[in-house]
């Protein structure tokens, strides 16, 4: 009995002093480090914290202090940086040192990984110059006549549900995923969802899954995605991401729509058709510019970026103008007189011209931002300007969002809905990246034309048509989800509707 007590109490010493150590990492590099469980790091905390507040905490208790703060996933440091021009470092100046936004991987079996968001920077970078192209403003002219197409039947179904509400109160999230969802299926693969007619087709439940995972806690999937090889590990027991019905989905249609477009020779003004274009370009060695399996991770992505982020900035923006109605009537003015000088067509070149819209769009950016930070990971070593300090290669480095876009140094009052914050001139005075909405430098978002595309144009759609306004099923505040990493709204979204 004694021996086996004394083989417990050195494992236990042992696992002590391991961990002790750890967890001296940023303070024996000179960087403040935030409190922590002595077991589970600051991960702990997210058992009843999304990880948007541990940043929150961190940044309001040492900014201004220092450029950037140490915490830990378990025993895994991450910097959390603080300051703009260290950002715009990692972003834009030193790009070549953080190429990659997680840790590099093994790659896995998973088909869906291997996409833009996920590739590590040796593979990143020839795929984002074959996809580059794809977002150009003459692409997004291209695919404009389909977004109409949705548009209408968001319409249609946004007045029969009115109907059916005897007091004007309708659900708004669920109704404007729904139409990002129709926008993506008709955008990346040419296929006609109609989850605005029937809200249980196919499409519409893996979108769902993807945002709203009944089997992965927050923790988990962070840990999962800090940890590379442990997560290889998982997967051998089945632990996913994501469920094996989501990547047999997007396989199974990616495969059989390109099968079904080469023999009958078929060309769509869609994503998939620009990914055929690059399959059948072969490199070099005569190989094919893409396989199937990296086509269905691009399309993947697409439509999991596209439909979710969309839907919950229309929401969100519909909800602070319901807030805040002379904001409403200001771009509800501009919406119809632009539409009266083009005859009352919604045009490309009309939507382009409203400029307040935009405004509008991006101060909803700012107060409901799609993730509470920028991922990124050091591959090899870094000097922070202005410091000793040194983030050595494989260092996992957070850039806080949420926090610099309410920070009260940067734009007063931040609470307050107010879109004017970026009239050209007033965001000329602000620093670069004091607005991270769809991240900066060569890694940013590259939807970003198609994303803000599809906003305008179902939030013109809704706007010219009816006003909003608060009702009693309203929340005072949209609470996020805990469950999602990206910032969704947790609970429906009730707003009264009138119509024009």
């Amino acid at each position: 009995m004694d021996f086996y007590f004394l083989i417990f109490s050195t494992i236990f010493t042992l696992l002590l002093s391991y961990l002790r150590y750890k967890y001296q990492y940023w303070e024996l590099r000179g960087v403040p480090q935030l409190k922590m469980n002595f077991l589970l790091g600051n991960l702990s905390r997210l058992r009843t914290i999304h990880k948007s507040e541990l940043l929150r905490d961190a940044y309001r208790e040492f900014h201004g202090k220092a450029k950037l703060v140490g915490t830990y996933i378990f025993t895994k440091p991450v910097a959390i940086v603080l300051d703009l021009d260290v950002i715009k470092a990692i972003l834009i100046k030193d790009f070549n040192k953080f190429t990659d936004r997680f840790q590099h991987r093994a790659s896995g079996s998973s088909v869906i990984k291997h996409h833009l968001f996920r590739l590590h920077g040796e593979k990143w970078r020839p795929l984002r110059t074959k996809l580059t192209p794809t977002f150009t403003s003459a692409k997004m002219k291209f695919m404009f006549p389909t977004l109409i197409t949705v548009a209408g039947q968001l319409e249609t179904a946004f007045s029969t549900q009115l109907a059916k509400s005897p007091n004007g109160d309708i659900e708004l999230h669920d109704l404007m995923g729904r139409f990002t969802t129709d926008v993506i299926g008709h955008c990346a693969f040419g296929v006609e969802c109609n989850s605005l007619k029937d809200p249980n087709v196919a499409f519409r439940r893996i979108g769902h899954s993807i945002f709203y995972p009944r089997y992965l806690s927050i923790r988990l999937r962070t840990f999962m995605l800090t940890y590379p090889v442990i997560m290889k590990f998982l997967s051998f027991f089945n632990i996913r991401e994501h469920s094996a019905e989501i990547e047999d989905f997007v396989l199974s249609l990616v495969r059989d729509t390109v099968r079904l477009r080469e023999e009958q020779n078929l060309q769509r003004n869609d994503f998939l058709n620009m990914l055929i274009e690059m399959r059948n370009t072969k490199d070099a060695q005569g190989a094919p510019g893409m396989s199937i399996k990296e086509m269905a991770a691009q399309v993947y992505i697409f439509f999991a970026a596209g439909f979710e982020t969309s839907s919950s900035n229309m929401s969100y923006g519909l909800f602070e103008m319901a807030k805040n109605p002379h904001v409403q009537e200001k771009v509800r003015a501009e919406i119809l007189s632009v539409l009266e000088k083009h005859n009352g067509e919604l045009t490309y070149e009309a939507m382009m011209e409203m400029t307040y819209l935009d405004q509008v769009i991006t101060e909803t950016l700012r107060k409901h931002p799609a993730l509470a930070a920028l991922n990124r990971c050091a591959i090899e070593d870094f000097k922070v300007p202005g410091t000793d300090i040194t983030l050595e290669k494989g260092t996992n480095i957070y850039i806080p969002v949420k926090e610099i876009h309410y920070d009260p140094d940067i734009y007063d009052n931040p609470s307050e809905f107010r879109p004017e914050r970026f009239n050209p001139e007033e965001a000329q005075k602000r620093h670069p990246q004091a607005f991270l909405g769809f991240g900066d430098g060569p890694r940013n978002c590259i939807g970003l034309r198609f994303g803000r595309m599809q906003v305008r144009v179902g939030l013109i759609t809704m706007l010219k048509s009816y006003r909003f306004s608060l009702s009693e099923k309203t929340p005072t505040e949209l609470e996020i989800s805990r469950n999602s990493i990206v910032l969704v709204p947790r609970s429906s979204v009730w707003l009264r509707a009138e119509k024009l």
